[in-house]
């Protein structure tokens, strides 16, 4: 019995490194060598995003804190982000930049769980990265917390995904 739980166990891990690292992909990388030290700009577009079920104008009528935490969502996505990039490149809200990171949430779940497009931008608006059905992992079964914090938390997970994504695919160009 005892066996039996530990190749489940480990199944379920297997299966969540696995879908972890498949869910998101990479189909652009034209980002010049050298961007160490470069500095780029967050904005997060929720126009067209499904939350839980509802446009975001629905949403914020159903769940009455959305316009108040919105913002809250977009700092722990920043802070992930810049968790996961670590020390080399800084994501944030800056006056100069050559790049813009925007991401387009395509969906949020009931459980707070983000399914978005990332791409970063530079002062043309032409995409010189990008990354299709960017997650923080796999859902788990059960989250505490109301939507709004749950949302707070696969905001960061999701950030940091991108952060080790970008410090990944940016290190392997110098």
């Amino acid at each position: 019995m005892k066996n039996m739980k530990k190749i489940i166990l480990l199944f379920l891990f297997v299966n969540f490194l696995v879908s972890f690292v498949t869910a998101q992909t990479v189909t652009k990388n034209t980002l010049p060598k050298n961007l160490k030290g470069i500095r780029m700009n967050l904005k997060i577009d929720f126009s067209d995003a499904l939350i839980c079920g509802m446009s975001e104008e629905e949403f914020s009528k159903y769940e009455k804190d959305w316009e108040e935490d919105k913002p809250k969502i977009v700092s722990k996505f920043m802070t992930g982000a810049n968790l996961g990039v670590g020390k080399s490149y800084k994501i944030g809200n800056y006056a100069n930049t050559s790049y813009i990171i925007m991401i387009k949430i395509n969906t949020i779940t009931d459980e707070g769980f983000i399914i978005c497009d990332a791409k970063i931008l530079d002062n043309e608006g032409n995409a010189q990265f990008i990354v299709e059905s960017l997650t923080g992992g796999k859902e788990p079964p059960f989250m505490i917390g109301t939507k709004l914090a749950r949302m707070k938390v696969w905001a960061a997970l999701t950030g940091k995904t991108l952060g080790g994504i970008l410090k990944r695919e940016l290190s392997s160009r110098e």
